[in-house]
C-alpha cells in the first residue's frame, strides 16, 4: 500500500508540474495530430500497392512500408517526448520555460531520435513477430524480454539530451542508471496511466451517450476528451521522466516531488529500501540523500533554435 500511495504522490506532482505550465499539454497532442496524418499517408500508400486478398500473405512492399510507418511514428513520439522532457527539465530545475526550449533541445538531436526510433522500431516489430508466431510460452517469454528492453532503456531519451554520448551508449547507461538505482518508477508510471484510466471512465459514459443520441456531436466530442486525456497523460509521464533521471543523476529534488518519495523510489545497489545512503554534501535537508550515478560529462540545455 506504502507503494502505491507514493506512485499516487509522484503522478500528482508530475500533474503539478503539468497544470503550472499547461503548454506541456500541446506537445503530446502534436504528436497525435503528426500520427494521424502519418498513419493516413502511409494508409494511401498501403492501398496504391494493393491489400492483400483473404487469407493470401502481404506483398514484400507492404511489409517494407509498415516497418517505414513504424520507424517513422516511433520517430514523432520519441521527438516530442524528449521536447516535453527538456521543457520539464528547466521547470524542475526552477527556470522559466517554454515550448521553444523543449523543441530546440529536441531539434538539436535529431539525429541521435531518429537513431533510437530506428533501433526502438526494430526491436519492437522483431518481438511482436516473434509472439505472433509462437505458442502461448513462447508469447509469455518473448512479452518478457520485451519488458526488459522497456525498463533498460527508460532513461535513454534523457541521457541522450543532457549527455554527450551516442545511442549506443546511452542504453547502456540507461541500464546503468536503472541497476544502480533500482527502484519503483515503474509504479508512477503505472499510477499515472491508472488515475486516466479512472477520469476517461466517467469521460466516456458521458460521451457514449452523447454520440448515441447525437452522433453527429457526440462522436467528435468523444475523440476530442479521449485525445485531451491521452495528452495529459503523456505529458504527466514526460515530467515524471525527467524527475527520476534528474534525481538518479544529481540527488536533486524539487517542487511536489519530495525528497522522502524520490528517495523511497531508488535504493542503492545491493542495499536495503527505506535505508537512506550517504548524502552527496552538506546537510541531509539539503535535498541530496542519495549520490548520483556519476555522469559523463553533460551538456547545458539550449535556450532557444540557435543554442
Amino acid at each position: 500500500m506504502g507503494s502505491i500511495a507514493r506512485g499516487f504522490r509522484l503522478a500528482k506532482a508530475s500533474w503539478g508540474v503539468v497544470r503550472q505550465d499547461r503548454e506541456l499539454i500541446v506537445l503530446p497532442i502534436l504528436s497525435f495530430g503528426c500520427s494521424l496524418v502519418l498513419m493516413s499517408v502511409f494508409a494511401l500508400g498501403a492501398a496504391g500497392i494493393g491489400l492483400p486478398a483473404e487469407g493470401q500473405p502481404a506483398s514484400p512492399g507492404l511489409y517494407v512500408l509498415g516497418f517505414v510507418m513504424y520507424v517513422a511514428l516511433s520517430f514523432v513520439t520519441i521527438f516530442f517526448n524528449a521536447a516535453v522532457i527538456g521543457t520539464a527539465m528547466k521547470r524542475l530545475k526552477g527556470e522559466p520555460a517554454t515550448l521553444k526550449d523543449g523543441l530546440a533541445l529536441a531539434k538539436a538531436h535529431l539525429g541521435a531520435i531518429f537513431v533510437w526510433a530506428l533501433i526502438t522500431a526494430t526491436v519492437g516489430m522483431i518481438i511482436r513477430t516473434l509472439q505472433e508466431r509462437s505458442g502461448l510460452l513462447g508469447r509469455i517469454i518473448f512479452g518478457l524480454i520485451g519488458f526488459a528492453w522497456t525498463v533498460l532503456t527508460y532513461f535513454v531519451v534523457p541521457v541522450l539530451l543532457f549527455e554527450e554520448v551516442g545511442v549506443g551508449d546511452a542504453i547502456k547507461r540507461s541500464g546503468s542508471i536503472f541497476r544502480q538505482r533500482w527502484g519503483e518508477q515503474f509504479i508512477g508510471n503505472a499510477t499515472i496511466g491508472l488515475a486516466i484510466v479512472l477520469i476517461s471512465i466517467p469521460v466516456l459514459l458521458v460521451g457514449g451517450l452523447i454520440a448515441a443520441a447525437v452522433p453527429i456531436v457526440g462522436i467528435p466530442l468523444l475523440v476530442i476528451a479521449f485525445g485531451a486525456l491521452m495528452a495529459v497523460g503523456a505529458a504527466c509521464s514526460g515530467v515524471f521522466n525527467a524527475a527520476l533521471y534528474r534525481y538518479a543523476t544529481t540527488g536533486e529534488s524539487s517542487g511536489a516531488f519530495t525528497i522522502e518519495d524520490m528517495n523511497a523510489s531508488f535504493r542503492p545497489r545491493g542495499g536495503r529500501r527505506g535505508v537512506s545512503p550517504p548524502p552527496l554534501g552538506g546537510s541531509a535537508g539539503d535535498g541530496l540523500a542519495v549520490p548520483p550515478v556519476p555522469p559523463p560529462p553533460t551538456q547545458d540545455m539550449p535556450s532557444g533554435p540557435d543554442a
